[in-house]
């Protein structure tokens, strides 16, 4: 039975905007996203006291002749979102030169004051974007008829014909002679391409153009607000959206796209279950969106888009600093690092494969605007490069980590350079890699731009490639014509919508949603030490998981938002075969924490479980050492012990300030497996753990499997030690928190 008009596979922009639209005109929408939080690209992470922007440094334009500007008018955006204006386009720093691109008539004017020689073909560059404009706008929505005019495109709109055969490249090497200058047009190239010459010159105007007659401008407290915003859209006007939700097929009945089979993303035991509409929405790599599809719609679908190639992927250092950076001179909010090697446009591409301590990078300092991204004193920054996922996709995860910190050390250190003490400050770092882009996204090559926008995959030539050989089956993402970036998915969201809204004979159904069994109630909270609370919620139905992992859980009202996420990863105290889900957390002023501490019993929230393979491994006798909170994934394994009757050594060795601060304190010392020993290290009277320490209460260490959990620097040391000792890297198991 079929009961919604659209279902979206994904939640990211492209999806969202297609969603909301739809809802607006009264139409039932449901977004399966496999993620737990909705937005792909447009979210955020909380580390610390830091939101982290995961995606968005600026989005272009939003000036009066924006093409987006009515669809954001459309959606009320601006109303329900603050957008801030960034203060300049960009600062380049290379070696000893620096130079700040204005937006605007003031970069027309500063660029020809400053290169009076080129004064010429900085006009003929304005003017080339102005001209494009125009004629876009004049340019016929139905692709119809712009297919029966194709052939009087150069008469007719001579600047678009002209521009999609060349790359920005060619064009720009032809038009200007001063290396500098060229270099200050394009320092954003990363935002696009890693490379001009295989960059349509169109699609490098018209968003350069963007930028330069608008400006750039940041979402306030985060891109995930644009997301958010979006979802609550959706939800108002009667949709749904569904997170932890991994769409695994399009169903198809005579070549037509009549719903979705799926299943939760973490609880992989709850069947598939499947849902009708009477169109599907594909938020999604269309490379992946092939695999879904049954023969022989998924041949045609890798036929029509087999010659396409994804564009590079980028890595990010997300930082967290002590202090409000503008103090130590970093004023400008966009700072482009180049490399000194680069001499012309043509060494860009093998800029981006050279080596970390060269390679040309942005440093997005946040603090510049109102970002809201961290507490007042306080600065949340990010390093993002271009990237390649073939570099990182063969290693271990051994090597996958080593050479994560060895990249972000070196990119650290040369931002050191730039801003010398800034590396005093820093609270906090994480790298996202092109191999964490596709774990979240899943997009092939790890890439955030969808298919690179060269000549042969832009504009009409892509348009042609990418229409779905499905009926009612649409493609909205970076994927599809429009591009990536935060305009490419809301252009692309439009588009699809109202060609939909258009073409689709809609039907009409009786109100209703899809239960979702993870939403429980609070039982109980009960303060079980020293700023320590112990949440008891109902199990979600079908739930199973193994002692030591953990959830997610996720608020629906929280009372307070304010520099925060609505959700955390949290471990399961309870075991696998209780009726409740128990939960202990420390108590602080974040403002998740505080939400937490309002709840009244009934209240309900969302569990994303299970997650982690922090667990029990069958190997001789075990040691457990942990610190502080990160106790509670033990209280479940030893009680796992005990049902498996286990008769090896079991030593836990528990760090904690006091025995007042220490959770679980008395269950610890009554627990009953034979040969059991409880070490409790109350550190503020006695002496941290240590290599000595472990040396004599601990005999059995070399035939033990070892588990190790609390913060990075407890981790970190007792592995160190463990090592020094002899014990094999593969016989310990390790979760550290920040």
């Amino acid at each position: 039975m079929k009961t919604y008009n659209s279902i979206i596979i994904g939640s990211g922009l492209g999806g969202l905007t297609a969603g909301a639209l739809l809802a607006l005109w009264g139409k039932k929408v449901l977004v399966l996203e496999q993620h737990y939080i909705a937005g792909g690209c447009a979210t955020a992470f909380k580390r610390k006291d830091f939101l982290m922007e995961v995606g968005l440094h600026e989005i272009d334009g939003l000036h009066e002749q924006d093409f987006k500007r009515p669809i954001m008018e459309l959606l009320g955006l601006f109303n329900g979102v603050e957008f801030i204006k960034i203060p300049e386009l960009y600062h380049i720093r290379k070696g000893g030169f620096s130079y700040v691109l204005p937006e605007g008539k003031q970069a027309k004017e500063q660029l020809i004051r400053d290169f009076p020689k080129e004064e010429k073909s900085i006009n003929d560059f304005f003017f080339t974007i102005e001209k494009l404009y125009k004629e876009m706008h004049q340019m016929p929505r139905s692709k119809w008829f712009r297919r029966l005019i194709h052939p009087l495109m150069p008469l007719l709109y001579p600047t678009i014909a002209r521009t999609s055969r060349l790359t920005a490249g060619e064009w720009l090497d032809k038009h200007f002679k001063d290396e500098r200058l060229k270099t200050i047009l394009t320092a954003n190239m990363c935002y696009y391409t890693d490379d001009p010459f295989n960059l349509s010159l169109m699609y490098f105007l018209v968003a350069q153009g963007s930028y330069l007659n608008g400006g750039g401008h940041f979402v306030k407290g985060g891109s995930q607000a644009l997301s958010h915003y979006l979802v609550h859209l959706i939800e108002q006007h009667g949709g749904q959206v569904l997170t932890g939700k991994y769409a695994k097929e399009i169903l198809i009945e005579n070549n037509r796209a009549v719903g979705v089979a799926y299943q939760d993303t973490f609880n992989r035991t709850i069947p598939m279950e499947k849902v009708y509409a009477d169109t599907v929405i594909a938020n999604a790599a269309q490379p992946n969106v092939a695999q879904m599809l049954p023969e022989p719609q998924c041949s045609a679908l890798q036929k029509r888009i087999g010659e396409l190639r994804p564009a590079c992927s980028l890595l990010s250092v997300y930082l967290g600093f002590n202090i409000d950076l503008r103090d130590l001179g970093v004023t400008h909010y966009s700072n482009v690092i180049l490399n000194k090697a680069l001499k012309s446009l043509k060494d860009m591409k093998d800029d981006a494969h050279s080596p970390w301590s060269e390679r040309s990078f942005t440093f997005v300092n946040y603090g510049v605007i109102d970002a809201q991204l961290c507490p007042q004193g306080k600065s949340f920054g990010v390093i993002c490069t271009t990237d390649y996922l073939a570099d990182w996709e063969e290693l271990d995860n051994k090597d996958y980590q080593k050479q994560k910190e060895e990249v972000a050390r070196t990119l650290l250190n040369r931002l050191e350079k730039e801003y010398p003490t800034i590396l005093n400050y820093l609270e906090y770092y994480e790298v996202a890699t092109p191999k964490t882009i596709h774990r979240y996204t899943l997009n092939p090559a790890g890439t955030a731009y969808g298919y690179v926008q060269s000549i042969g995959q832009t504009g009409p030539s892509r348009e042609k490639k990418t229409t779905s050989p499905v009926r009612n089956l649409y493609f909205s993402s970076a994927w599809a014509p429009s591009g990536g970036g935060y305009s490419g998915a809301i252009y692309s969201g439009f588009f699809t919508a109202k060609a939909m809204n258009k073409a689709v004979k809609w039907c009409s159904y009786t109100p209703a949603k899809i239960e979702d069994t993870r939403k429980v109630s609070l039982l109980s909270k009960e303060i079980i030490a020293d700023n320590t609370l112990l949440l008891t919620f109902e199990k979600p139905k079908g739930l199973t998981y193994k002692a030591g992992q953990y959830a997610i859980l996720q608020l629906h009202t929280p009372q307070y938002t304010h520099l925060d996420m609505p959700l955390r990863p949290l471990s399961m105290v309870s075991h696998p075969s209780q009726d409740t889900l128990k939960f202990a957390m420390r108590i602080s002023n974040s403002a998740f924490k505080r939400s937490i501490m309002d709840m009244s019993v009934g209240d309900q929230a969302t569990i994303f479980a299970p997650m982690g393979d922090f667990t029990l491994r069958n190997k001789g006798h075990v040691v457990f050492f942990a610190a502080g909170i990160g106790i509670t994934p033990i209280v479940s394994m030893l009680k796992e012990l005990e049902l498996q009757h286990f008769i090896g050594h079991v030593t836990l060795c528990y760090s904690c300030k006091n025995e007042s601060a220490a959770a679980f304190h008395k269950d610890l010392k009554q627990c009953s497996l034979p040969n059991y020993t409880y070490l409790p290290v109350f550190t503020q009277t006695q002496k941290r753990i240590d290599k000595t320490y472990i040396s004599k209460h601990i005999p059995y260490l070399l035939d033990s499997q070892c588990y190790i959990i609390g913060t990075h620097s407890f981790v970190k040391e007792i592995e160190t030690i463990l090592l020094e000792q002899g014990i094999q890297r593969e016989a310990i198991v390790k979760d550290d928190f920040n």
